[in-house]
């Protein structure tokens, strides 16, 4: 009986070769199917994509393939630093995901700042319902600037805003229905408007007209809850686990443990990247006055 192989496409530049490594781990140790991991290189060093290529020694269950992305050609008419100040503009390599491997019928992309506490299969087999993209709404606290965002995007007030961190694709359809150009269109249309970069675009495309995943594929939620019924932990807070253990919760301005932070270091001990990654907190803590002042207050509460 042929094996089951999930194709599953992540984008890096050299500074989260660490945290695609880590993501790796994650999903190869809880996943019993072969994984094809695609890695949009946006400028990943040769010892760097050794490193990660090194999780071969523990795993057995993938392959990797690194896809330069000349981003200054495909992306040459975006301006994104108009509306966009703080992301990069290889943001927008997901629009490319479905045209660079033809062969690929179904597809799943990750954000890098996520580990998966089941296996990636029961994402991947999940029913698109003939659509051509499946997501999961964002849980979004702040209703009033969520709504104001759907508004200033000319979006409907009904309409279910999702994030694009976790994305399972219909390749086919999406080729067939030439869905990177029509991005690219609304990206020029929309440029001044655009706060959240692609995937305000992605949400202008397929307003309600997506499939709408369990939550249990994208949590995102800064709370301490049942977290064992979720499949995907995604760290999309500003604070993320290689910076600090806790974030300073944005209406009590009290120190809050990020859910799931101890997973995190689980796996990134797998990585070869284990060393840099301790270092990039510590020059993080270290920095940042406020983070390093609560940093003491956490770890003297988890010490008592």
């Amino acid at each position: 009986m042929p094996k089951t192989v999930i194709p599953i496409f992540l984008s890096s530049d050299d500074n989260y070769a660490p945290y695609v490594a880590t993501t790796i781990a994650s999903i190869c140790d809880n996943t019993k199917s072969f994984c094809e991991f695609y890695i949009l290189d946006g400028g990943i060093t040769e010892e760097n994509k050794g490193k990660i290529c090194e999780l071969k020694k523990q795993f057995d269950n993938f392959s990797i393939e690194f896809i330069k992305i000349d981003v200054e050609k495909e992306f040459r008419n975006i301006d994104y630093r108009n509306a966009c100040t703080y992301v990069s503009i290889s943001t927008y390599n997901r629009f490319l995901v479905p045209n660079l491997k033809p062969h690929i019928n179904k597809t799943i992309y990750l954000d890098v700042d996520i580990i998966l506490k089941g296996d990636i299969a029961e994402l991947y087999n999940q029913s698109l319902d003939n659509l051509i993209l499946g997501a999961i709404p964002d849980p979004c606290k702040d209703k009033v600037y969520l709504d104001e965002l759907k508004n200033k995007l000319g979006l409907n007030s009904n309409s279910k805003y999702f994030n694009a961190g976790v994305l399972l694709i219909d390749c086919n359809k999406w080729r067939n229905s030439n869905i990177t150009d029509k991005l690219l269109d609304i990206e020029s249309k929309y440029r001044d408007k655009l706060e959240m970069a692609d995937q305000d675009v992605l949400n202008i495309c397929f307003e309600n007209h997506y499939k709408m995943l369990n939550e249990k594929f994208n949590e995102m939620f800064n709370e301490e809850n049942d977290s064992s019924r979720f499949i995907l932990r995604h760290f999309s807070g500003v604070i993320k686990p290689w910076q600090a253990d806790f974030y300073i919760h944005y209406k009590t301005k009290k120190p809050c443990r990020i859910p799931d932070v101890d997973l995190f270091w689980e796996y990134a001990k797998m990585t070869s990247f284990y060393d840099n990654i301790i270092e990039t907190k510590r020059v993080f803590l270290e920095s940042n006055l406020l983070y390093k002042r609560f940093n003491n207050i956490v770890n003297k509460e988890i010490n008592k």
